[in-house]
């Protein structure tokens, strides 16, 4: 078994890559197992969410397995079907979607983090996209990229295909937040369960993010404020709002 799922109170999936003997890199078949998985996640935006990881302490994934392109160009166009398949079901899968970093992310396996709403990575992460020292322009890793950042740096990136260390990934915008080395596996599951505790929100504001970038300012500002409307009927923001004001009157209340 090389992708592992687990479900608990039928909120939560996870997906962890597990396939040690060849550095988590991802088949055509763990592909399109996880594809399934993740069209498999019903709901209404925010009700659920989804946590890719992976096992191991070296890396995250080695990327697409190469060794399946010596089937030539029907080992190409299998990967780029799973591909594909596999974008697809990320983008519209109405879960908040969470990946979880650690050592080397590589290639093909940087479309989690390209398509999650969170990117949570542990201190010594490294992103690259490797393909060119194969002659291989990255075509399909390029247009993932500019998802998150301009044309002209994702150019840079395949082309040359130099890494990024966490502080930069971070700073561009492919991680959300980069904790330390010691102890990561336990403060990303805390990161994790905060993050799954927001997911209604969060959903939103994915939503409005994506609605919004093509509308002119006055437009987006009208969507926004519908959005927040939105927002404020959703569960669990009475009692959240309530609970801070009830600690800012116990700091002012008298000894």
């Amino acid at each position: 078994m090389t992708v592992l799922k687990s479900q608990s109170n039928g909120a939560l999936t996870r997906i962890t890559i597990d396939r040690p003997e060849k550095s988590n890199a991802l088949s055509s078949d763990m592909m399109e197992e996880i594809a399934g998985i993740v069209r498999g996640i019903g709901g209404a935006p925010g009700e659920k969410a989804l946590v890719i990881d992976a096992s191991g302490d070296r890396g995250f994934s080695a990327g697409a397995d190469i060794s399946e392109l010596r089937a030539g160009r029907e080992g190409l166009e299998r990967q780029e079907e799973v591909i594909l398949a596999l974008s697809e079901a990320i983008e519209t899968c109405p879960a908040l979607i969470v990946t979880v970093l650690h050592g080397y992310a590589k290639g093909g396996c940087t479309i989690f983090p390209c398509l999650s709403d969170i990117v949570i990575a542990r201190a010594d992460v490294s992103v690259s996209f490797p393909e060119i020292q194969f002659r291989m322009y990255p075509f399909l890793l390029h247009a993932l990229l500019t998802r998150r950042i301009p044309d002209s740096l994702a150019w840079q990136l395949c082309a040359t295909g130099r890494a990024l260390d966490a502080e930069e990934a971070f700073g561009l915008g492919l991680v959300t937040e980069v904790l330390p080395q010691d102890g990561f596996r336990e403060r990303a599951e805390e990161r994790v369960s905060h993050y799954l505790d927001l997911r209604a929100s969060l959903t939103l504001g994915r939503e409005f993010s994506a609605s919004a970038a093509p509308l002119p300012f006055g437009e987006q500002m009208k969507l926004a404020g519908s959005m927040m409307h939105r927002n404020f009927a959703a569960p669990g923001v009475d009692e959240a709002i309530e609970r801070h004001r009830a600690r800012l009157t116990s700091k002012t209340r008298p000894n």
